[in-house]
């Protein structure tokens, strides 16, 4: 029980955290640090399909 409880609090505390960054950016993808390339089309699509 704990563990769920605490898994449950982490899960809160990132998906808070992303809407922060979409609120901060209005809708507009946040850019990447410099020099890092953007995501090409099939690695979005596998992080899509990725399961926690």
């Amino acid at each position: 029980m704990r563990e769920g409880l605490r898994l449950f609090s982490r899960e809160a505390t990132e998906v808070a955290a992303a809407q922060e960054i979409r609120d901060f950016y209005q809708g507009a993808q946040a850019p990447a640090p410099e020099g890092v390339p953007p995501a090409t089309a099939d690695e979005l699509a596998a992080a899509d399909q990725t399961e926690w």
